[in-house]
């Protein structure tokens, strides 16, 4: 199984996807500077003061790191604003633990553009091929980034530590590095059950973990070839059967096609519901109709994202994010989705509640049998004088059916960094977006230049 596995991985892009690459690369720098000055990222950042220097990126300071803390304190502050990527049938945000890997492992070694972007790829088609095999059973209870992603980031390793071997060692230590993450997968949902850094420490864990993995490989480590499918092996502890199907599908695309990419700082399972009613208050709008007025309002949307997200009263930034019920009444009162609309001063606004208050939710069987392929809700707000309207949505903003553009996720960034470099990062973007890399075989410098102007 692993063979053909490693066959899917492997496979040699397109150029649209090439591209596709370097807009997760972008967008992954702009919410992880973003995540570094949060509260929640003070213990990494405090952390990092005592680490060793080293040459490799660190996104809290000019100093640099050695490439395994490298990646554990990047990998930290990916999904702390809820702006990471997510890919919906495997359930997992895989820019988060690959990218600081892949960024962390190339800092031993002078790799080229094209050949960096496709360690990204194939990091990014391990970690969500891994996760649409394990399935939605698997993350009722589990952490998929992290459980996932130590695979994804061991794969993009190990192409970089390898690429100029010759195909047989690449492969092969491609797959050890593979079975040896077995052993350190981890990150159990009861992080999100409280305060606390343990999801933010399960990313960081898999990103080092899966790096590690990728180095012990390189170093003649091995392991029984069954670790994924064995009777006692990754996907008999994690998983209810042994359907390893979607590890060895044969595809024409890469995975890395179908990542969605996110416009709101919130929870992916709220999006669709925050697409739907910012939709409805332009209608508000155009029939100059007041939301003070609003009777009830009714969202229908699938069971996961009502178990995720059913907080009628966030007492806190995070329940925040994760509140279908706040994430509405902003959409309607504020006609979007910012930062600073999860503090205090907004959870505690009594307009914002007065909203809250009149929303009810529902499990739509419908909706829920289409998750994961789908992200779906529906808002019906019904007004005093009996006048109702109503919308749907199955794609939500930021899905490969209704994408966020090149633009967009730069802007993105720019807005996210929003600090007195903006020009230099600007130009930072420009470089990466406009490389050659089908023909510029020279060392990338991205991340050296992005260390200079943190």
């Amino acid at each position: 199984m692993i063979e053909q596995y490693i066959n899917q991985i492997t496979r040699k892009p397109k150029a649209k996807t090439v591209k596709k690459a370097k807009l997760e690369i972008i967008d992954w720098i702009g919410y992880s500077i973003a995540g570094t000055v949060t509260k929640q990222a003070k213990p990494f950042e405090n952390l990092q003061k005592n680490l060793p220097n080293g040459n490799a990126l660190n996104l809290f300071s000019k100093r640099q790191l050695n490439m395994f803390d490298s990646s554990f304190i990047n990998a930290s502050v990916g999904n702390i604003l809820e702006l990471d990527d997510v890919h919906r049938t495997s359930i997992i945000h895989p820019g988060d633990t690959i990218i600081p890997a892949a960024i962390a492992a190339s800092s031993s070694t002078k790799i080229d553009a094209f050949n960096f972007l496709r360690a990204i790829i194939i990091g990014y088609e391990t970690a969500i091929r891994m996760g649409k095999c394990l399935g939605v059973d698997h993350y009722k209870i589990f952490y998929s980034s992290a459980t996932c992603g130590v695979f994804g980031a061991a794969a993009a390793s190990s192409y970089i530590l390898n690429y100029k071997n010759n195909l047989s060692t690449q492969l092969q230590n491609l797959n050890s590095s593979i079975q040896l993450s077995t052993m350190t997968s981890s990150g159990v949902w009861q992080c999100r059950k409280g305060d606390g850094e343990a999801k933010q420490y399960a990313l960081a864990n898999a990103s080092r973990a899966g790096l590690t993995s990728a180095f012990l490989a390189q170093n003649n480590a091995n392991t029984p070839i069954d670790m994924i499918e064995g009777e006692l092996g990754f996907l008999k502890g994690f998983a209810k059967t042994n359907d390893y199907s979607e590890l060895i599908k044969k595809n024409d695309g890469h995975l890395i096609d179908e990542v969605s990419n996110k416009p709101w700082a919130a929870c992916r399972h709220s999006h669709p519901v925050i697409g739907v009613s910012l939709e409805l208050k332009k209608e508000v709008n155009r029939l100059n109709l007041n939301i003070e007025n609003i009777h009830e309002i009714t969202i229908e949307t699938y069971q996961t994202a009502i178990d995720f997200c059913d907080k009628d009263n966030p007492q806190n930034d995070i329940e925040g994010k994760f509140s279908l019920q706040h994430c509405c009444a902003l959409s309607l009162i504020y006609e979007n989705i910012l930062e600073d609309y999860f503090k205090d001063n907004f959870l505690n606004n009594s307009s914002i509640k007065k909203i809250r208050d009149k929303i009810k939710l529902i499990s739509n069987k419908k909706m829920t049998k289409s998750f994961p392929e789908n992200y779906s809700a529906s808002l019906e707000i019904k007004f005093n004088n009996g006048f109702t309207m109503k919308k749907i949505s199955l794609d939500a903003k930021g899905d490969p059916e209704n994408p966020m553009t090149e633009k967009e996720i730069c802007d993105k960034t720019i807005r996210l960094i929003n600090n007195n470099n903006c020009n230099k990062f600007e130009l930072l973007i420009k470089k990466i977006i406009d490389t050659d890399d089908a023909n510029d075989h020279s060392p990338i410098t991205w991340f050296n230049d992005l260390q200079k102007i943190i």
